[in-house]
């Protein structure tokens, strides 16, 4: 009875560490794919349902105008159930409009937090936390003069 339920442990633990590692390919493939390669047309193939699709259409409309060059790295994945956390660092540069600020041409760095929760092969919940408070302050503050010896 002892030797089933260890292999029966084993088992749910092989299990979980694969749906975890599906998870965050999912999560690594939507970075890729969406993020960084701008196809937008495959994003159905990632969200659960149409009304959160047309909001992340919307936002990374906005983010890929204001920053034509935008390029976001993976900095950590970790898995949970359902749940994937991803730790991330957008870079730009502001050659468009961002927030009403008129394009600076400054590069830009910010850090961002986000958990998907994943249902079906699909992100069917989300939530997201973008220094964006950083982002302004390096889009509208007079750099730092430095002295000259």
């Amino acid at each position: 009875m002892a030797a089933h339920a260890a292999a029966c442990k084993g088992h749910d633990t092989e299990r979980r560490i694969t749906i975890s590692d599906e998870n965050k390919a999912l999560v690594r493939r939507y970075y890729d794919e969406i993020l960084n390669q701008r196809k937008l047309e495959t994003l159905d193939d990632y969200w659960a349902n149409e009304q959160m699709t047309e909001r992340v259409r919307g936002g990374c409309f906005s983010y890929f105008t204001a920053f034509p060059d935008l390029h976001c790295s993976v900095d950590e994945l970790i898995a949970e159930g359902d749940k994937v956390f991803c730790r991330s660092t957008m870079t730009g540069t502001q050659d468009g409009e961002y927030k009403g600020i008129p394009p600076s041409g400054r590069h830009v760095s910010t850090d961002c937090a986000e958990v998907f929760r994943i249902a079906d092969g699909k992100f069917a919940g989300y939530w997201c936390l973008t220094n964006v408070a950083g982002l302004m302050r390096q889009l509208t503050e007079e750099p730092i003069a430095t002295a000259s010896a």
